[in-house]
């Protein structure tokens, strides 16, 4: 039986800065959870997360679609390319106590 994340588990996870892993569908994720916020074309809860497996990479992940979520740690290292102002993210509800510098382009 799957037990599906709440949002004060990945809301916790992203203010406190915590590695974790879960499952989205049947891809096993280990990530540090950057932001959560809503999606731009759906609403719907969104969560921003830097990847280490099963890639190294940054993902959007459907909140609804997280289950099994187990906090590991806290991110080691906050990643520089965290961009808070993702284009697919209409609104935020919490970030990661990190914001890196201002990129200028």
């Amino acid at each position: 039986m799957r037990i599906f994340a709440s949002l004060n588990e990945v809301r916790s996870a992203v203010r406190g800065g915590q590695r974790v892993s879960f499952y989205y569908g049947r891809e096993k994720v280990i990530a540090d959870l950057y932001m959560l916020g809503h999606a731009k074309k759906t609403g719907a809860y969104v969560v921003i997360a830097w990847c280490h497996e099963p890639a190294q990479e940054w993902r959007h992940f459907r909140f609804s679609m997280m289950y099994e979520l187990e906090p590991l740690g806290p991110i080691e290292m906050f990643r520089e390319d965290f961009d808070p102002n993702d284009r697919r993210v209409v609104a935020i509800d919490c970030t990661v106590p990190y914001i890196p510098p201002r990129r200028h382009h």
